[in-house]
């Protein structure tokens, strides 16, 4: 799950938004299944990047 403590740039209320969706996801899998903690990984990551290229616009200063 998403922290201030291992991410970096994002408020409180957007890791909540974050860790809500990655529950959400999670939720189709067996959490005693073998493959739950990797598909725990992928749906963070993926979530992570989606956040990161649509919560930020970066622009460049001259």
């Amino acid at each position: 799950m998403f922290t201030l403590e291992n991410t970096e740039g994002f408020n409180q209320k957007t890791l909540d938004k974050m860790n809500a969706e990655v529950r959400e996801r999670l939720k189709k899998f067996d959490p005693k299944s073998k493959d739950y903690k990797k598909k725990q990984t992928e749906i963070e990551e993926e979530i992570f990047d989606d956040y990161c290229s649509n919560s930020f616009s970066p622009s460049m200063k001259f």
